[in-house]
């Protein structure tokens, strides 16, 4: 049985794992975005948009949101459980988007959850399994601010040289 500190750091290292994933499809960082995989990981994101190897869906989100003009992707509500090296989460998704649809701008917005199974191996937790449920979603047109400004969606994005080459 894990010490109390043990405990933490592992839920910890867990959380984390879930912000990098955040981090890398909104930034579009495909290198990062593997590193939260266990190499025989399975993503189930639904038959509609993907299903296979957990590092695949990192590829195709990467791809995908190239024909994007920006998405933000947010985490709340994280239940994790702990079983030795074999833990359980449920994570609250919030992710946004923004699209040009026949010359109008887009706002299309996502909130579901991730049901995620990790193991430690080798003294690192990796994503084994992630089955995502869709809650609601809308898509509809918007009226900018104009206050999108500064932004990169690669590592010439201002947060790189913030966390100073940390991912």
């Amino acid at each position: 049985m894990a010490s109390d500190g043990e405990a933490l750091a592992d839920k910890e290292a867990i959380r984390d794992l879930i912000y990098t994933y955040c981090r890398a499809v909104d930034r579009e960082d495909v290198e990062l975005g593997h590193s939260i995989w266990h190499d025989d990981g399975y993503a189930d994101y639904g038959a509609d948009f993907y299903q296979g190897p957990g590092k695949g869906v990192i590829d195709k989100t990467c791809n995908d949101s190239r024909q994007l003009l920006s998405q933000a992707h947010q985490v709340t509500n994280m239940l994790i459980e702990l079983d030795g090296d074999r833990a359980g989460s449920e994570t609250y998704i919030g992710s946004t988007y923004r699209l040009e649809q026949e010359g109008v701008l887009m706002h299309m917005a996502v909130w579901g959850r991730y049901l995620d199974h990790w193991e430690k191996r080798g003294g690192r937790w990796g994503l084994v399994h992630r089955q995502v449920i869709f809650d609601h979603d809308e898509i509809r047109p918007v009226t900018p601010m104009g206050r999108a400004t500064r932004r990169a969606r690669d590592k010439s994005d201002p947060s790189y040289s913030v966390l100073k080459g940390q991912y």
